[in-house]
């Protein structure tokens, strides 16, 4: 979590993250959380949580997650190289929480996972991610 004396970093939310809807709740060197307020559109047939917006939400948990730095706190990107998903449950409740954490990794690439809960904390899916830092000059 963000120590009391550090503002959480900020960034432009991008086209896609306005599209789904979801906000960016802490984030720091080496995690991040996501939270999503489920709407119909969020939803399958079945109206439980679409396996593509998890997948999404838990994609975006590990990017961000490696992408302040520890010493600097200034804020890099990040692309998915690999993602692994594991859908476990139905989620109970209209509000998702994604943690996301790096793991390990190198200049170039990064590890993360990341874990879904429902509102009543229930784990619903997870992910480990193999990513890779994008220079400015990409």
């Amino acid at each position: 979590m963000v120590a009391d004396t550090q503002k959480m970093p900020s960034v432009e939310k991008g086209e896609f993250q306005k599209l789904i809807g979801y906000e960016i709740t802490d984030w720091g060197p080496g995690f991040a959380v996501i939270e999503l307020e489920l709407k119909d559109e969020h939803c399958n047939r079945n109206g439980n949580p679409h396996g593509g917006v998890l997948m999404t939400l838990l994609d975006a948990a590990c990017t961000r997650a490696g992408t302040v730095d520890p010493e600097t706190h200034e804020i890099g990107r990040a692309a998915t190289v690999n993602v692994s998903t594991n859908f476990i449950g139905v989620a109970k409740g209209g509000k998702l929480q994604i943690k996301g954490k790096k793991t390990g990794g190198g200049r170039r690439l990064f590890f993360a996972e990341a874990y879904a809960y429902d509102r009543e904390g229930n784990l619903i899916a997870s992910a480990v991610s193999t990513c890779r830092y994008v220079l400015n000059a990409e």
